[in-house]
């Protein structure tokens, strides 16, 4: 006899009463291990930002003509997504001293105490606090910013984000997200007369499932 019928094997052996307490034992054990797998498959997804295809870009006009564009080169941390429960977090750290306008004199007052102040922040860390979503998409998250030690609220919205899929799940994703800050709520002041107080931030992304191969290093 196969153990697909162990339930009317026991029906030639047992009374009609223990039959129905075994075989319903049987269906409320399947139903839990049904429940399990379900669970186990809606976990969020975990990603790994990789610092160094990972960029965050700024734009600031000088003299209220032209425009200073430049980029952080490395930015890592983590990501977790749970589309279904609309729910996650994001942790984002960017190397200050990575700074790069194509102009290295520049980057090296960037890099000073007037400006970013690297010597004694070395990042600038995003941390946040609450994820929207329109259906299963992320559009937006709100969280706090902490630059030159200062922290204060910062709206990123979420522009791009594409991933690839290996058995169902996301395996890699490349996202954007954009935002907007006055640098002197951070203590950037110098020079204010001439670098306008408006930033605007934006961030690529490149991230991996926590644990692949190609898993950002942290």
């Amino acid at each position: 006899m196969t153990s697909g019928s162990s339930c009317l094997s026991k029906r030639t052996r047992s009374s009609p009463s223990s039959v129905a307490t075994g075989c319903g034992a049987a269906v409320i054990l399947g139903a839990a291990l049904l429940a399990c797998a379900t669970l186990a498959a809606a976990e969020p997804d975990a990603f790994s930002v990789d610092r160094e295809t990972s960029t965050a870009e700024f734009a600031v006009r000088y003299f209220g003509v032209f425009t200073q564009h430049g980029t952080f080169r490395r930015a890592g941390g983590t990501i977790v997504i749970d589309a279904e429960e609309h729910s996650g977090t994001v942790d984002l750290v960017v190397d200050a001293s990575s700074i790069d306008t194509g102009w290295s004199v520049g980057d090296a007052w960037l890099r000073s105490e007037d400006m970013f102040d690297v010597e004694h922040f070395p990042v600038m860390r995003f941390r946040s606090s609450r994820l929207v979503f329109d259906h299963s998409r992320l559009t937006e998250v709100d969280g706090s910013l902490t630059l030159r030690g200062v922290t204060r609220p910062v709206s990123l919205k979420v522009g791009r984000m594409e991933c690839s899929r290996d058995g169902g799940r996301e395996r890699a994703c490349i996202a954007s997200a954009v935002s907007r800050i006055r640098r002197s709520d951070f203590g950037l002041s110098y020079g204010l007369s001439f670098i306008a107080d408006d930033i605007d931030l934006s961030f690529k992304i490149a991230a991996s499932r926590a644990g692949t191969q190609s898993a950002s290093r942290q």
